[in-house]
């Protein structure tokens, strides 16, 4: 897990997981090729913390603590970063405590949740941007990032064709408001999916989509809303209801494609993996072909959980599989449906977060046993 400590002072350990993404695939050793045969892993105990002494010399600083970097058997042990913090502010007043860790004379940041916000998510990188503009997601609205000024702001106008902020603030008594929620980024960076009920006072959902290019924020459906979706450069793809959809971007044409899928799965255009009835069998649909794999791991009822997955031509899904004896996480070629490489993580292992480090190295971290914080990097 990340800590991020100051004097007298210790902040939130989660939201910086982030953070800890970038700084390891920053000081990842190198690799060799992946084994091309299904083999399992046994993890050893956690890596030994930072002396008292140690810890006593810095002021502030990032401490990688508990961390466990299994590519070929090498063991990283904790680390310690310089840091420092800066406050923005956007302009309708809302304010955010960043901390800037500093590796090899580049500095990435740090969110921290306030305990009082109800809907926080980690800074999302903008594409093509040298790691200087980020979203944030937080209560009603998403706001833009960018640290090479540094400055803060609303990304999405206040008011549209329809209202303003003020007046659906005031009249939203449905779900609460939501001016932007849900963000989904295109890999290019050009386009921003997101949801909103700022509508028709908070009784429905609708999804737009924001073009960074042209500064356009344009409704694509009404009354809809998406569990999981991935924009190409011409059509959204989001599942809804235990269905597959799709948006024309050009004419705003809805469609429901002919499949019934699981909202438990992600997008790996052109794939889209899924479990079933999420006990040990998952299908893999392509989602131009509407052709169907079918695949299964474990024994009967053991829980199956699909988690980030590739983007780029590597078709690989990691799938956490959760029984009686043990935790595993398996990776999944699903370009050919076929099982690469399975670690085995403990018997109590709760997950809490997990993402690609690089091309062939997965992060999971959470809970092992009650409250024993644990990272692991896996390696296929």
């Amino acid at each position: 897990m990340v800590k991020i400590h100051k004097k007298k002072n210790k902040g939130y350990i989660l939201p910086t997981l982030i953070t800890l993404c970038i700084v390891l695939q920053l000081s990842a050793c190198n690799k060799n090729s992946p084994s091309p045969y299904p083999t399992t892993t046994v993890l050893p105990s956690a890596t030994a913390k930072p002396t008292q002494s140690e810890v006593a010399e810095q002021t502030d600083f990032v401490q990688l603590d508990m961390l466990m970097q299994y590519q070929h058997g090498v063991q990283v042990l904790p680390a310690i970063y310089d840091t420092r913090s800066i406050t923005l502010e956007a302009s309708d007043g809302y304010q955010v405590k960043l901390y800037l860790i500093q590796v090899n004379g580049q500095e990435y940041p740090v969110y921290n949740g306030r305990e009082n916000e109800t809907l926080n998510s980690p800074l999302i990188a903008i594409p093509d941007t040298e790691g200087k503009q980020y979203l944030l997601c937080n209560q009603h609205k998403i706001y833009l990032v960018d640290l090479s000024v540094p400055v803060m702001d609303i990304l999405l106008s206040e008011s549209d064709e329809t209202t303003t902020y003020r007046y659906s603030l005031e009249n939203n008594r449905a779900n609460g408001l939501y001016w932007g929620t849900k963000p989904v980024l295109s890999e290019d960076g050009r386009f921003l999916l997101y949801l909103t009920n700022r509508r028709n006072n908070g009784k429905t959902n609708d999804i737009r989509l924001y073009d960074f290019e042209s500064k356009e924020d344009v409704l694509l459906a009404k009354d809809a809303y998406y569990n999981r979706a991935y924009i190409s450069d011409t059509t959204v793809f989001y599942t809804c209801n235990d269905m597959l959809c799709r948006i024309e971007i050009p004419s705003k044409v809805k469609a429901t494609v002919s499949v019934s899928v699981s909202p438990n799965g992600h997008f790996c255009y052109p794939y889209y993996i899924y479990t079933a009835d999420y006990y040990q069998k998952y299908e893999i649909l392509n989602i131009l072909s509407l052709n169907v794999e079918k695949g299964s791991l474990g024994i009967e009822k053991s829980a199956l959980k699909i988690v980030p997955m590739k983007t780029d031509t590597d078709y690989i899904a990691a799938v956490l599989l959760l029984n009686r004896n043990n935790v595993t996480l398996s990776f999944i070629d699903i370009k050919t449906n076929k099982l690469l490489k399975t670690f085995v993580l403990s018997d109590s292992f709760r997950v809490v977060y997990t993402q690609w480090i690089d091309d062939n190295t997965f992060l999971v971290s959470g809970y092992e046993g009650g409250d024993n914080e644990k990272t692991y990097l896996l390696s296929y």
